[in-house]
């Protein structure tokens, strides 16, 4: 949609990153987008539901003069500043890349973004060894000045995977960020080897002109992560030990700290300290005593844990929402059907409420604001209405839409969506999601069942381009949320562990079928399990443990082996880390049994599959290898069964380019 004259090029690399931090500034003109085909003569072109959107990651400058957000530019994700109530025809900026992939942007003053930037397809040159997936911070100028890679005087970059997280601003001065990451610490190490025992993790207050760093935080061998309140002063910092034991601990002033409370991440359980409130404590998720996940307020006092700041009665926080310009936690997501929020602060609840009256029956989110809390981003969306970005004036309560994420899908071109709920098959309730084609009566339909990934996460009533691109092509489309998603408390996951393979998790999914064959919905001869990442593994897992139930299967990022998903994660993270731990809580506690492992593993199983399976994995994926697909790929042949390979070249799991 855009066309580019390139104006200048700058060559700004560090020596570990190569020629990954080539930074290009160009100014794009916006090309004439229309409508390729008439909803009344034929479903929407494929392009029209799979191109990458046409914006997202939308954020306010402090002055609310300027708009950053992340759009497609040749089918790759490109950074753009636009001019807020600029006359038409005026140019956005954009600043691209060859070899990475922006994740978002922040705005720190009026001329300077950062701009978040991954990349997982680094290589050793002399070995040509595949290496780990990096992520760096640049800052960008509105006005011309050159990218600068930040923290680019630190010595250990090669050992510093995520350079790129910003924990904190000082409001006083717009200059800087602060940051953290490992620095070698000379006291402890005893020889030139870079190994993690003589390393420290530390914070740095980084400049955005030249990008060089200062250490402001201190922190030893155990330190996990720093915290700072909304004046950018350090507050706490968390040490963990090797049994996965973390320690909070206050800051007194200086390097002087108190020891606060201690919490276990051993089981998997999620827990962690958010950041501070404005009435200085730090917010905390846990479960507490309850069943579901919300936030508790410890007070930087140190005293003892304070009541509920929010916690949702039937459902789990799923995230939570910082102010842009202090860091401060200002409020929280949650699902019922839909995605709601929640806002500590008053004025932003106000405006969250009123939005939500003037726009009934559409998820209303507020993405960003500016600093003086006047013009607002606000995103609204159903699932017959894709994401449009809007701008609200708080003084005048106008509300302009500036731009959809799927612009020439309309709502006749898509399916209704309604809950569709039922019960497994030891009587636990399953909350589902049923898409049916439009046009179409929904009796004996061919259906796609497509499961989420995760597991942990879920499905609700939002617009979802993929779902809704099979129902534009008469599937009818289920969405179970199975045993183990999110926003049904800690108990609703604990009942998923362990039941892999042939077990509750994919009883759920199977029990969703039987449902909708005997309402007469799906026709049981035309029936397709369809998913990606873990919703790769269920339909996998479909088609080897429950061969009877479906037509065909498609995995996309899928696993098939689950012994080396543990050999991944400890090879990425530390056989003693929290990713294994997570992963050892989930699969039971025969996690470590390599007949058990084998025993939920599809590509073990090979022979038990009857119907065709397509098998689709990027080559850049570090969070489930591309070797997964491989192997089932291997299985499958070896059983003489119909299975194809689809590998796509130059992306990664979430499969961000075009």
């Amino acid at each position: 949609r855009f066309s580019a004259d390139l104006l200048c090029v700058t060559d700004h690399q560090s020596s570990v990153l190569g020629n990954v931090m080539r930074l290009f500034c160009c100014v794009v003109g916006l090309a004439t987008v229309a409508a390729v085909v008439s909803a009344e003569a034929a479903p929407p072109p494929l392009e029209a539901f799979g191109s990458l959107p046409a914006i997202s990651r939308p954020h306010l400058s402090p002055d609310g003069k300027h708009l950053s957000a992340i759009e497609p530019l040749n089918g790759h994700p490109t950074i753009m500043v636009f001019e807020v109530g600029a006359a038409p025809g005026t140019q956005p900026i954009a600043f691209t890349g060859e070899n990475w992939v922006p994740r978002d942007t922040m705005w720190v003053n009026n001329d300077r973004l950062v701009g978040i930037l991954e990349t997982e397809r680094l290589r050793n040159e002399s070995t040509g060894r595949q290496l780990r997936g990096f992520a760096r911070a640049v800052s960008l100028s509105v006005s011309g000045k050159k990218p600068v890679l930040l923290m680019n005087n630190q010595r250990l970059m090669q050992i510093n995977n995520g350079t790129a997280q910003v924990v904190g601003v000082d409001p006083n001065d717009p200059d800087h960020v602060l940051m953290e990451a490992w620095d070698w610490n000379k006291e402890l190490a005893t020889d030139t080897r870079l190994v993690k025992p003589d390393v420290e993790f530390n914070l740095y207050r980084v400049s955005l002109e030249d990008g060089g760093a200062d250490r402001v935080g201190h922190g030893t061998t155990k330190t996990s992560d720093w915290i700072v309140n909304g004046q950018g002063k350090l507050a706490a910092r968390l040490d963990q030990d090797t049994d996965l034991r973390t320690t909070v601990y206050l800051n007194e002033g200086g390097d002087s700290w108190r020891q606060g409370f201690t919490y276990s991440s051993a089981k998997g359980e999620e827990l962690g300290v958010l950041g501070v409130t404005s009435s200085g404590a730090l917010a905390i998720l846990r479960y507490g005593a309850r069943d579901t996940l919300g936030i508790d307020s410890f007070p930087l006092d140190g005293s003892a844990f304070g009541p509920a700041l929010f916690a949702p009665a039937n459902s789990d926080v799923e995230e939570y929402v910082a102010d842009d310009w202090t860091n401060e936690v200002v409020g929280a997501r949650y699902y019922t059907d839909r995605l709601e929020t929640w806002y500590l602060d008053p004025k932003l609840e106000a405006i969250q409420k009123g939005l939500e009256k003037a726009l009934p029956g559409e998820t209303v989110t507020i993405v960003s604001w500016d600093k003086p809390r006047e013009h607002f981003l606000v995103a609204t969306e159903a699932p017959r209405e894709p994401r449009v970005y809007n701008l609200f004036t708080h003084s005048t309560g106008q509300l302009v839409a500036l731009a959809s994420q799927y612009p020439t899908l309309q709502a006749a071109d898509l399916g209704e969506m309604k809950p569709y709920n039922y019960a497994a098959a030891d009587g636990t309730p399953i909350h589902a999601y049923l898409t049916l084609p439009p046009g179409r009566t929904p009796k004996n339909l061919p259906t796609v069942i497509f499961p989420h990934g995760g597991p942990e996460a879920r499905d609700g009533l939002d617009f979802d381009w993929w779902a809704q691109f099979m129902a534009s092509r008469g599937y009818a489309v289920l969405q179970p949320n199975f045993r183990g998603s999110s926003g049904y408390g800690w108990k609703f996951v604990q009942a998923s562990f362990g039941q892999w393979g042939t077990g509750k998790m994919q009883g759920d999914v199977s029990d969703g079928v039987k449902k909708l064959v005997a309402d007469g919905i799906a026709d049981p001869k035309r029936i397709c399990i369809v998913g990606a990442s873990y919703g790769g593994y269920a339909a996998l897992a479909g088609a080897t443990f429950t061969p009877d139930l479906y037509t065909c299967a498609i995995s996309v990022a899928g696993l098939s082996d689950a012994a080396s998903l543990m050999g991944n994660a400890a090879r990425l993270a530390g056989a003693n880390s929290d990713a294994v731990a997570y992963w050892r809580s989930r699969l039971g506690d025969k996690a470590s049994d390599s007949a058990y492992l084998g025993a939920i593993s599809p590509a073990s199983h090979a022979a038990n599959v009857r119907a065709p399976v397509l098998l689709i994995h990027c080559a850049q994926d570090l969070t489930v290898p591309v070797g997964q697909s491989i192997l089932e790929q291997s299985a499958l042949e070896a059983a003489h069964k119909d299975v194809q390979f689809v590998q796509i070249d130059g992306d990664d799991h979430y499969m961000r380019q075009e």
